[in-house]
């Protein structure tokens, strides 16, 4: 069936800023005496905020309680700059303007906060090319629940057929398929990702509009 509706995540997708948040976290630690590798921090890539903080936090060897572990954590985000545009992935901006062009419903379910995805969009100005906006926050699982997913097509008023997601962490595509919802991947080249339940994974987003372009 034809695609009427695209729905992107963010992190990763949009934007290759998992690095990003990877570096700036074991930044973090480092300055607390704390040795984590790349490789810990894996098990971030695609949660939510709830279990973001859950993970990190057993990373602290109980340095101190949870909540001054928060307060701590907080302080050291809110004195970054982070530069989106810099970590913008090839070929949004192209694949964007096609599906506005063609008259596709064009949504946003991340799992990241409210917050950091306007900052994130708004930054790179992505945010007038997207229909709606959904933050993982608001729900009280996140993905691999496929809850966000079917919000979202829900206010598009659309339908699972006429969707695809576009997702690369496997949390996420577990969260399409779990949807029901066709998936396509784009290729993780940093962490070793297994995307293998995704319809197809592709090497640019660009090659997005090549599928589409076959119905």
């Amino acid at each position: 069936m034809k695609k009427t509706t695209i729905v992107f995540d963010m992190d990763g997708v949009i934007f290759d800023s998992e690095t990003m948040y990877i570096n700036e976290l074991i930044t973090f630690f480092k300055i607390h005496h704390i040795d984590i590798s790349i490789n810990d921090c894996k098990r971030i890539i695609g949660v939510d905020h709830h279990k973001f903080r859950s993970i990190v936090y057993n990373f602290w060897q109980n340095k101190t309680s949870k909540e001054e572990f928060d307060r701590i954590l907080n302080n050291y985000y809110d004195s970054l700059s982070r530069d989106y545009q810099a970590v913008i992935n090839p070929g949004i901006y192209t694949l964007l303007e096609y599906l506005k062009n063609n008259h596709y419903k064009i949504a946003l379910a991340s799992s990241s906060s409210i917050q950091l995805v306007n900052q994130a969009i708004s930054s790179a100005y992505l945010k007038h090319y997207f229909d709606l906006i959904t933050s993982g926050e608001i729900f009280r699982q996140s993905k691999p629940n496929p809850e966000i997913y079917l919000y979202t097509i829900n206010k598009l008023q659309s339908s699972k057929d006429e969707t695809l997601i576009i997702e690369d962490s496997l949390p996420g595509i577990q969260a399409a398929v779990n949807a029901g919802v066709d998936v396509i991947a784009l290729k993780d080249k940093n962490f070793g990702i297994d995307q293998s339940q995704a319809q197809i994974v592709v090497d640019n987003l660009v090659d997005i509009i090549k599928y589409l372009d076959k119905f």
